[in-house]
């Protein structure tokens, strides 16, 4: 691939005209409960949110709804499955480096980042985590709806908010993914040792 393949086609905005339109999003967050909030607020304006930035009524409308879904009701742990799930999906290389480093935080094994790739069938996934990966692989596919199987076994586990949860989160890092590969989003450089994209 050459040089003009991965040249960012818009370049990131300043940080300082990003960091006024952010706010206190996430401010106050604690670490354990938000790690998505820790990892944004712990570090230089990302990438992501300075292209994004380049268009500041996009920028303050879709802040808040990746605050929502960071901080919501969903565990911390299942909603970094989903995201990697829809990295993977969409061949999201920033997406999987950044939320590699923030499923560590939020208690997914390097053993289970490893088999996100695998899917839902792959052996060890327990019936909660299976269903989380097999209902991104739905919204993703033809139909792009979760089956009446799939429901039902998510539905033993969340509630309605939940489950309207795991539909915008999936839905959000999918646009969210469709901005970094169209965009050519640069991994930060301050994003040490960034976690490679397995192949789709």
């Amino acid at each position: 691939m050459s040089t003009s393949d991965t040249s960012p086609r818009i370049s990131p905005a300043p940080p300082e005209e990003i960091r006024p339109l952010l706010g206190g999003l996430f401010g106050g967050l604690d670490a354990t409960e938000a790690p998505a909030a820790a990892h944004i607020t712990a570090n230089p304006v990302l990438n992501i949110l300075a292209t994004v930035g380049n268009h500041p009524g996009l920028l303050t409308g879709l802040a808040p709804l990746l605050g929502a879904i960071s901080t919501g009701l969903l565990p911390a742990r299942d909603r970094e499955l989903v995201i990697l799930r829809v990295a993977w999906h969409t061949q999201a290389r920033y997406e999987w480096a950044h939320h590699v480093v923030i499923a560590d935080g939020a208690g997914l094994t390097e053993r289970e980042i490893a088999r996100i790739p695998q899917g839902p069938d792959e052996p060890g996934w327990g019936d909660r985590d299976a269903a989380l990966l097999r209902a991104v692989d739905e919204l993703h596919g033809p139909g792009a709806a979760v089956s009446d199987e799939t429901w039902r076994q998510l539905s033993s586990c969340y509630d309605h908010r939940q489950l309207l949860e795991l539909l915008a989160l999936t839905g959000t890092y999918t646009l969210v993914a469709y901005v970094l590969n169209s965009c050519r989003v640069p991994i930060d450089d301050w994003l040490r040792d960034p976690a490679a994209l397995p192949e789709a």
